[in-house]
């Protein structure tokens, strides 16, 4: 019972029987909806932050059921619009808005007021089609739904007409989509409802995220004011609603009992880097702990142990694992030798009905524990948790303070987390990070600006809708936050791709998606090109999942890792969720399975992107270090112990491992710990050197975002000076290089300095992998490389093939819109390129110190970059790593290419073929003056027989005398060169004239 006098101010705004419900059922508002309703009830446009358990929901929510129970918002239309990250968030919410609807409801009626009916319904990719189609005749009045569900909606007709009285949009968990191109996406999606809606009031709620004035502006966008020369913005003022109230953290980092940590992950994250140059990638066999210490037990029995001690102890537990099958590992090792299941995993390739299954297990006491990944770091509701695992340290300090946050989720309750670090340089991370989750550190989010990838894909949503003036357009798109410094050129780039301006290459995916009238200065979208939004829509890269299915049921049960099934053969058995399977059957798609007998199995691995550390968390980690070396310095090893113990929440047995480390570390090198002003460059002794190299670790502790741009610019440094390529590793705190005898070390680093490191990877970064693999997702993105059907799943290894060919055609373009969104992407949203001039002008200025030694074996710091290359070369492909060779062209010609293989193409067929591109065969010939107008542009110049031909088929297709009314239509758009001459279009005559 709650004895503290409840206020009733902040709920003066709400009709009566609502103040009552919330103060008798609730109880007194919490900080943040004191502060919020007022601003909300007045109609602003907020930012509410406050921490986990809050009430950010309901307060968000609970105006607008006012609003619609007493009718001042008329019922029978779609209010509200709540829009998500997660699809499982949707149908949690979707449950939580329920219960105080239905008791509201309960209520009016029991005092006899009246009040309109309040459906609520979800839409995502999972929703079945009947139920959409229902959806568009009886929209719903508050409509909870995806970024990409929202973006389809408003691609098509019917979900436009449903979208016209629209009075707030609800933006939760903005933190987890601003800074991504999801974010992008769904932000430009808001903007898009006020000229079917008008204006209407923006709410955004968010735990963790800074800073707030920025994400306030992002969320407001501009009114656009005026038009034509006189074009204008105004900014939308977005009130930021802050709570005061800090988190209460309990949180300790710890080590199993009798454990010894490895000082490398071995396998640690087999969710491993994409390699597009690689024909089949590097196969992933093991998450296995690296190597330990002589005589040590496997590492994981003693975690595991630990893990069902602190389960037993709890009523409910959620661990969080960094990848998906570390999840399935240690939900399997955790399951081992039970009785019943003790857990289950939960992560994106499970299906969204086995995951909903599982949060209601825990939720209802069915099941003692969940391990997860970041599928569960935001807040679905899956009921009271009394304690966090964290397996590994998360990548950065908002993971963590998210995963934290899950426990003690209520109002004013202390969240618990403990954090185990599975190698040694781990504990250095888990020790950054603890301290900073106390502190409540967490890294800024900069919102993307003008991704061009997002737009095309926008640009074809809009003019599939409606025709757009060009000018109309181009200043309605500078409205959204990511698009307001958008340059008119970049913007006509993007037009003139999807208008087909580069498809006089052999690579289909350039063919025109939209019309483009420069003289009536309009565009609008080819026929069918809606359809690509619908198969392809959305910024996530499509990975190529196999979908796992039920032989007998045909359920859906996730999805599997094209490798890994490459890899399986019938009759194999793996692991997923709590559940072992046998492979019965694979086709294109599925791979079909029947439950097998709880014995040892596999987990599957997925590949993914290799994490990069970002320069904030990676300079506290650098920072750290400097103060650790400052304790060793003064012998006061004691006293760093005990700030180990207060100030970064380590238990007894993790601060005196993680000391043992530093302090072999610095007796292995003989020299001070590498840190934030320290660079170590550690030469190792090697008994294979006969090739006149050596490897040498630099220390950098500058995280991936910082190292990876820095290792690229070396390359090209060392082989403009020395003609020779130069082999270079890299991670988050080392790069390792290979030097001849005798080279100093130091000098290396000299070559690259902050005024010429951007022409460096200028000539670089279009070589790379990496490059390649951000123009695939980029080209995905522009919906250049779609699906061809809604079932029919796409190979990675053929999408990345696709992108390739895509690539080589384009690169001969100096203005390539997504070649240039490549450069942006690269440049701004993963490399850190601030930062990686300032280490430089340190270097430069000699405020970072630079120190060498000699080491017979790899320091503890360095080991994991050398397993990593170890892994690396281990599992390497097949691809070369030169050029063309000097194989004869005419014995390949001979053996390959002979005539005589080639099959005869019957005449028929190929003239059936050629009527179908002029266009001439029944059913092909356009059905639109736009048609008309399109096919003319493309064909350039159409030979007067060509041009009869092409009319007659019109005519047959339709009607008797419609292409001339079509050429009557297009009023002089067409012409002829001369009487009864070549037909073209009037705006093509300069470039056919300048040719």
């Amino acid at each position: 019972m709650r004895t503290a006098a409840p206020s009733v101010r902040p709920l003066e705004p709400f009709h009566p029987l609502i103040g009552e419900w919330f103060l008798e059922e609730v109880g007194e508002p919490t900080e943040v909806q004191r502060l919020a309703w007022p601003a909300i009830a007045d109609g602003e446009h907020v930012l509410v932050t406050a921490p986990t358990g809050s009430g950010k929901t309901l307060t968000a929510f609970l105006w607008s059921l006012n609003q619609m129970l007493t009718g001042a918002w008329e019922a029978g239309r779609l209010r509200v619009l709540y829009v998500s990250p997660l699809k499982a968030l949707n149908n949690d919410i979707a449950r939580n808005l329920l219960g105080p609807l239905v008791a509201l409801e309960a209520r009016f009626a029991e005092r006899g007021e009246a009040a309109p009916a309040v459906r609520v319904q979800t839409r995502s990719g999972d929703t079945p089609g009947p139920e959409r189609q229902r959806m568009l005749r009886q929209p719903p009045e508050i409509l909870i739904t995806t970024p990409e569900s929202l973006n389809i909606l408003l691609t098509s007709a019917g979900g436009r007409s449903i979208l016209g009285g629209i009075e707030c949009v609800i933006l939760d968990e903005i933190h987890a989509v601003a800074a991504s191109k999801r974010g992008t996406h769904l932000i430009t999606a808001v903007e898009r409802l006020v000229p079917l809606a008008g204006e209407f009031q923006r709410v955004a709620l968010s735990a963790t995220i800074r800073p707030l004035e920025r994400i306030a502006r992002f969320v407001g966008g501009f009114e656009l004011a005026g038009g034509g020369e006189t074009v204008g913005y105004r900014p939308r003022r977005v009130r930021v609603i802050r709570s005061s109230e800090a988190k209460r953290y309990d949180i300790r980092v710890c080590l199993a009992e009798g454990a010894l940590l490895p000082d490398t992950f071995g396998r640690a994250d087999p969710d491993h880097g994409d390699r597009p140059e690689a024909a089949a990638g590097t196969p992933i066999v093991g998450a296995e702990l690296g190597p330990a210490r002589t005589g040590q037990a496997n590492p994981w029995d003693a975690l595991v142990d630990d893990f069902k001690r602190r389960i037993g102890g709890n009523r409910s537990t959620l661990l969080f694992a960094n990848s998906r099958r570390t999840t399935e590992k240690v939900t399997r090792l955790l399951n081992r030798e039970e009785p019943a299941e003790l857990a289950y995993s939960h992560h994106g390739s499970l299906s969204r009905e086995v995951r909903a299954v599982v949060e209601q297990r825990l939720k209802d006491g069915r099941l003692a524990a969940i391990v997860a990944t970041n599928s569960l770091e935001l807040g679905i509701d899956i009921g009271s948790l009394d304690e966090v695992i964290l397996i590994q340290t998360p990548p950065t300090l908002a993971s963590a303070v998210q995963r934290i946050g899950r426990a003690g989720h209520g109002v004013g309750q202390t969240s618990r987390g403990r954090l185990y670090p599975i190698f040694g340089r781990d504990l250095v991370e888990a020790a950054v990070v603890a301290a900073g989750v106390v502190a409540q550190e967490i890294e800024e989010v900069e919102p993307i600006s003008g991704a061009l990838d997002v737009l095309a894909q926008v640009i074809l949503s809009m003019t599939a809708a409606e025709r757009w003036d060009l000018d109309e357009l181009y200043d309605f798109l500078r409205t959204s936050f990511p698009y307001r410094e958008l340059k008119r050129r970049q913007f006509d780039l993007v037009l003139e791709m999807l208008a087909g301006r580069y498809a006089d290459g052999r690579v289909r995916e350039l063919y025109p998606r939209v019309s483009l009238d420069r003289i009536d200065n309009t565009v609008e979208a080819r026929r069918g090109a809606s359809r690509l939004v619908y198969l392809s829509g959305g910024t996530i890269p499509d990975r190529g999942y196999f979908h796992l299915r039920h032989q007998e049921s045909m359920a859906k049960l996730g999805e599997l890792d094209e490798e890994f099934v490459w890899e399986r053969s019938l009759g194999d058995t793996f692991s997923l969720g709590a559940q072992n399977w046998r492979i019965m059957r694979i086709t294109h798609n599925d791979v079909m399975v029947a439950p097998a007998h709880r014995t040892a199995a596999m987990a599957p691995f997925w590949r993914a992107e290799e994490r990069n550390r970002g320069f904030f968390l990676s300079d506290k980690v650098a920072r750290f270090l400097e103060r650790a070396e400052a304790f060793f310095d003064a012998g006061e090893v004691e006293a760093f112990r005990r700030t180990l113990l207060a100030d970064h929440c380590m238990e007894e047995g993790a601060a005196q491992r993680l000391i043992e480390l530093l302090q072999r570390q610095r007796a292995a090198t003989e020299r001070p710990l590498p840190h934030r002003h320290h660079l170590l460059i550690e030469h190792l002794a090697e008994d294979d050197s006969a090739d006149g190299q050596r490897r040498v670790v630099f220390h950098t502790l500058w995280g991936g975002c910082v190292n990876r741009p820095l290792a690229m610019a070396l390359e090209v440094a060392w082989q403009r000076k020395f003609s020779t390529p130069l082999q270079i590793e890299g991670e988050n705190d080392c790069l390792m290089v290979a030097l001849p005898h005798g080279f100093d070390a130091p000098e290396l680093l000299s070559l690259v300095r902050a005024d010429n490191v951007e022409e460096l990877l200028r000539e670089r970064l279009e070589q790379t992998g990496f490059f390649g693999a951000r123009f695939r997702e980029n080209a995905g993105r522009a919906l250049l490389l779609p699906r061809s059907g809604f079932r029919h799943r796409v190979p990675l290894w053929l999408n990345r093939q696709r992108a390739k060919k895509l690539l080589e055609s384009v690169s001969r373009y100096d203005d390539f819109p997504i070649l240039l969104e490549t450069w942006r992407t690269c440049l701004q949203d993963e490399f850190d390129l601030e930062g990686l001039r300032e280490v430089l002008d340190e270097l430069a200025r000699e405020e970072i110190k630079v120190s060498e030694t000699r080491t017979s074996a790899p320091s503890p710091l360095a080991a994991n970059l050398i397993w990593k290359q170890t892994n690396r070369l281990m599992y390497e492909d097949d691809a070369p790593e030169g050029g063309a060779s000097a194989l004869r062209g005419d014995l390949l010609k001979e053996l390959v290419f002979s005539s005589s293989l080639r099959p005869q193409i019957p005449a028929e067929l190929r003239e059936r073929f050629q009527r179908k591109l002029h266009r001439t065969f029944p059913g092909y010939a356009p059905r639109s003056a736009t048609e008309l107008l399109d096919w003319v542009r493309e064909r350039l110049v159409i030979p007067a027989s060509d041009w009869r031909e092409l009319l007659e088929a019109m005519d047959r297709d339709l009607d008797e005398g419609f292409a001339e009314a079509l050429v009557e239509e297009l009023g002089g758009k067409i012409v002829r060169l001369r009487d009864l001459g070549p037909v073209v279009a009037l705006e093509s005559l300069p470039r056919l004239f300048s040719s």
